[in-house]
C-alpha cells in the first residue's frame, strides 16, 4: 500500500495532512491485523484437521445399495448414523457411504508398563498399566 502524499494547495493544511496520515496509518495497521487475524485461521484450521479422527469413505455402484448401506456385516439404513457397531459416525446414500472413527489412538506412551485396551462401549482406546505399581502417563493421540 502506497502512503499518501500531502499536496500543497489552498483546500489542504497542515492539519488535515496530519489528519489524513493518521487515517492512512490506521488502516495499514488494520489491513497488517487482518493478515496475522487470517494466517492465525489458517493454521487453525491445518492443526484441527491434522487432530481429526480418520475417515474413509466408501463408493458404491448403480444397484449396489439399495435398502442401505453394508460395514462390516452390518446394514445401516440411508442418513446420518451417529454411531455403528464399531465406532464409527457415517453418512450413508445409495451413491457412497463416508465414516469417520469416534475415537483416537493412542501413540508414544510406554509400552513396557502400559498396554492398549479398547472399550467398545465408550468408543475410546484406555491406557492401562501393565504392573499395578507402574504409571502410565504422558502419552498422546491420533485420529
Amino acid at each position: 500500500m502506497k502512503r499518501p502524499a500531502c499536496l500543497k494547495s489552498s483546500y489542504s493544511t497542515e492539519s488535515t495532512c496530519r489528519d489524513l496520515l493518521e487515517t492512512w496509518s490506521s488502516l495499514e495497521a488494520a489491513h497488517y491485523t487482518m493478515k496475522i487475524f487470517l494466517a492465525f485461521l489458517l493454521a487453525m484450521g491445518i492443526i484441527v484437521t491434522q487432530g481429526d479422527a480418520f475417515c474413509f469413505s466408501k463408493l458404491f455402484k448403480p444397484g449396489e445399495a439399495e435398502k442401505g448401506c453394508m460395514l462390516d456385516g452390518v446394514l445401516y439404513p440411508f442418513g446420518e448414523i451417529p454411531r455403528t457397531e464399531n465406532c464409527f459416525r457415517c453418512s450413508c446414500s445409495k451413491n457412497e457411504m463416508h465414516c469417520c472413527s469416534l475415537y483416537h489412538t493412542p501413540v508414544n506412551y510406554d509400552k513396557e508398563t502400559c498396554k492398549v485396551i479398547f472399550n467398545k462401549k465408550n468408543c475410546d482406546y484406555e491406557v492401562v498399566q501393565k504392573h499395578p505399581s507402574k504409571p502410565c502417563s504422558g502419552y498422546a493421540r491420533v485420529g
